[in-house]
């Protein structure tokens, strides 16, 4: 048995190791000019020097500089005013719930839904003409996509905040949190303080993980950026997208360069978020940024709290717009709302797109089960050998942490030669590495904490590794299970660029028809198809929140 679980530790470590290892070297060695099966048998420089020579480049890479820092930043400081504005009302404990059809929207939806806003017939011109504008048809004039990135910065806020308040909940949970906010208020502190010096560090040091992952996310994102980004230059993951996209013969080698000099951006951002850490443990440092900012300055304390509702009200707009805009019927500008609803356009599409929407289900369900069945394996091989390596569990969130579009070059230039007659298995395979993470710090911990002495009885009841994983273990854990399954599916249920490398367009989700019909501009099909993509989403959601509230975990 030892052998069999050792056999399978290698098998794992293999089968986790070598494709990301090939994904790295896959963008690495083609920036460099190596590349074998294109006849590329030297290593030189030359690509750096295309590279810098695009039109454009320098504003690109300040661009996507820009975004990821100034838009996690903002988005991790708004979470917790939120959190902290609330924390003692009755609204705390219902927060995940208000929260839930927010996080469940994939990037792209939320950039769609922003531009059902701001376009020249949206809602934001709608409800001031033409009282105040006077505009009594839709003006020529175009203020999404914006010059300097403001709207994909707003977007990536809006969609970043849900997912940190979320993160921090659950790091709130883990400590008594009320304890030291009580303790703190009983000194005089004011809640704003109290929140700074008390409870974000011991927050922060647990989702910082996370922290970084939305910074490589944020800088380097392909779908929000195609709708929300200045096209002219836009950031460096959309001038990687068009080398890539191109005929020419050296292509791959420049998209490559630009994927390194992506990743050499991600880690520029990351030094600079350490070395913001370093200054604000500076105690002066930081009880003067706490006092600056203080809630007991009355203009401070109105103006955050007028910022947080309008990134509220904006977020649940980008919903109610898109649901408008799919069944709405006529809708002449400047009415605020269609003359009336029609849900024939919806059963229109669902029959018309039955395929495509029940394979942008049936994959993220194939990879989120096999995610979640990788990762038990993995932790019960790990115990019974008492071999828990903190390598291999950091190197598995490296796909996070690389720029999309960088490790999915790499990815697919070690693809094409083998020359997949199918395209869904190499697309369930690559977006493994996107999920497994995720599951990975869901289920992980949740094994790990599970009582040895539960383990004892099953072990002194004559039952077995494989039985006591099944019957006890599992069923002892099954809502944080289900909710690691949930997650996964929305996880690789709103990825875009792995569908669109991998898939190679024979295999095509709701998320890549969205942003298709988005760039055509049809915009009464693009509502039908945001309506579906925020529907199935919640519905995962509310299945998994339904058997978590209903099933007995000693139910099997």
């Amino acid at each position: 048995m030892a052998c069999l679980n050792k056999a399978l530790w290698v098998l794992l470590s293999t089968a986790l190791i070598v494709p990301i290892t090939f994904g790295i070297l896959g963008f690495l060695m083609p920036s460099f000019g190596y590349f074998p099966i294109l006849d590329k048998h030297q290593f030189n420089l030359d690509y750096f020097y295309v590279s810098s020579n695009i039109p454009g480049i320098s504003k690109s890479i300040i661009l996507s500089f820009f975004t990821g820092f100034l838009s996690t930043i903002l988005a991790l400081f708004f979470s917790q005013l939120i959190i902290l504005s609330i924390f003692r009302s009755r609204i705390y404990s219902f927060l995940k719930t208000i929260i839930s059809p927010l996080l469940a929207l994939p990037h792209v939806t939320m950039a769609i839904g922003l531009l059902f806003i701001f376009s020249p017939s949206g809602l934001f011109l709608r409800f001031f003409s033409p009282w105040l504008t006077g505009f009594e048809r839709p003006p020529n004039i175009f203020i999404i996509p914006d010059d300097y990135g403001f709207f994909l910065i707003l977007g990536l806020v809006l969609k970043e905040i849900p997912f940190f308040i979320l993160v921090s909940i659950s790091a709130i949970e883990q400590f008594s949190a009320r304890k030291f906010f009580n303790l703190g208020k009983s000194l005089q502190h004011t809640t704003f303080s109290v929140w700074c010096v008390l409870l974000f560090p011991l927050i922060y040091r647990r989702i910082r993980l996370i922290v970084f992952i939305v910074i490589a996310f944020a800088a380097s994102v392909v779908d929000m950026s195609l709708l929300l980004a200045p096209s002219t230059p836009s950031t460096l993951a959309i001038q990687i997208l068009q080398n890539y996209q191109s005929s020419e013969p050296t292509s791959l080698f420049v998209a490559s360069n630009l994927a390194l000099i992506q990743v050499l951006v991600i880690l520029i951002l990351f030094l600079i978020w350490f070395l913001l850490e370093k200054l604000l443990i500076n105690k002066h440092l930081f009880t003067f940024i706490v006092n600056a900012i203080s809630y007991k300055n009355n203009l401070v304390k109105h103006s955050t709290f007028a910022l947080i509702l309008i990134l509220s009200v904006l977020s649940f707009l980008t919903i109610i717009s898109s649901f408008l805009w799919g069944l709405g019927g006529n809708w002449y500008f400047p009415n605020l709302f269609p003359t009336n609803i029609n849900f024939e356009i919806l059963k229109k599409f669902l029959n018309e797109n039955k395929s495509l929407i029940f394979v942008s289900v049936l994959i993220p369900l194939i990879v989120s089960i096999l995610s979640c069945l990788i990762v038990t394996l993995w932790v019960e091989i790990t115990e019974s050998l008492n071999k828990r390596s903190q390598f291999l569990e950091w190197f598995i969130f490296l796909p996070l942490l690389i720029p999309q579009i960088s490790f999915l070059i790499g990815i697919q230039s070690f693809l094409i030669p083998l020359n997949f007659s199918n395209f869904l298995l190499p697309l369930i395979i690559v977006e493994l590495f996107y999920v497994i993470p995720y599951a990975f710090i869901i289920l992980a911990p949740a094994f790990r904490a599970i009582s040895k002495d539960f383990l004892k009885v099953a072990s002194s009841l004559g039952k077995n590794r494989f039985e006591r994983l099944i019957f006890v273990k599992i069923p002892m854990i099954m809502p944080t299970f289900l909710l690691s399954i949930a997650i996964g599916m929305l996880v690789s249920f709103a990825l875009y660029t792995p569908v669109y490398f991998i898939g190679a367009g024979r295999v095509t989700t709701l998320t890549v028809e969205a942003l298709n019909l988005s760039l055509s501009g049809a915009k009464k099909d693009l509502g039908v198809a945001t309506i579906f993509q925020i529907i199935i989403p919640i519905i995962i959601l509310l299945l998994a929140s339904w058997y978590k509230r209903n099933c007995n975990k000693w139910s099997f």
